[in-house]
C-alpha cells in the first residue's frame, strides 16, 4: 500500500472511529448505541491492520465485537427499554464531561506536533523505521507459541472461569417462574 493510500485509509478509519464513538454516546436507543459501538470496534480493528498488528485486529473483532458486544446486547435486552428511552439522555454534568473530553483530545494531539515537542518527535513509528527494524515484536506466531506453549494451562483455566461467569450471569438473569 502506498504512503498516500495508507494515510488516507488511516484518516478515514480515525474519523469514522471518533464519529462512531460520538454517535454511540448520543443515541437514545440502547440498541442503536450498541450498533455504533460495533462500527467503532471494526474501525479500530482496521487501524490495527494498518499498523501491522494482525493479532490485535483479530482480538478486537473476536473478543470485543464478538463477545463483549453480545454481552452488552444481552444486558440491553434485560433493561426496560421504554423506561430508558423516556429518561433524559444526559444529566447536568455534560458540559464538564465535554470539556474533559476535549482536553484529553488536545493532550493526545500535542505529541503529534513536532514544533512543540522536539524530544519526542521520533516516538511514532515511521514506514522507514519499521522497514529497517524488521517485523515488530509480538507477532502472531510468537503470541501463539507463548499462549499454547508454556501458558496453555493458564489460558485454558481462564476460559473455564469465563464460562462459569457466563453460566452464573444467565442463571441470575433468568426470571423465576412459579415454583413447582
Amino acid at each position: 500500500m502506498t504512503f498516500f493510500s495508507a494515510e488516507t485509509a488511516f484518516y478515514y478509519l480515525a474519523t469514522a472511529s471518533v464519529a462512531s464513538a460520538i454517535l454511540a454516546v448520543t443515541r437514545k436507543n440502547p440498541v442503536h448505541s450498541m450498533l455504533w459501538v460495533l462500527a467503532l470496534f471494526l474501525h479500530v480493528a482496521g487501524i490495527f491492520l494498518l499498523l501491522g498488528a494482525e493479532f490485535l485486529a483479530a482480538v478486537q473483532v473476536i473478543v470485543y465485537a464478538g463477545a463483549i458486544l453480545v454481552f452488552y446486547i444481552f444486558v440491553v435486552m434485560l433493561l426496560d427499554l421504554p423506561g430508558e428511552e423516556a429518561r433524559p439522555r444526559f444529566g447536568k454534568h455534560w458540559p464538564f464531561a465535554a470539556a474533559v473530553g476535549l482536553s484529553f483530545a488536545v493532550l493526545a494531539w500535542l505529541p503529534q506536533v513536532e514544533t512543540l515537542d522536539p524530544v519526542g518527535a521520533g516516538v511514532a513509528p515511521t514506514a522507514k523505521r519499521m522497514a529497517a527494524e524488521g517485523p515488530p515484536l509480538g507477532s502472531l506466531s510468537q503470541v501463539g507459541l507463548a499462549l499454547f506453549g508454556p501458558f496453555a494451562l493458564p489460558f485454558e483455566i481462564a476460559s473455564l472461569v469465563l464460562l462459569a461467569a457466563i453460566v452464573g450471569a444467565i442463571t441470575l438473569a433468568k426470571k423465576r417462574t412459579a415454583e413447582s
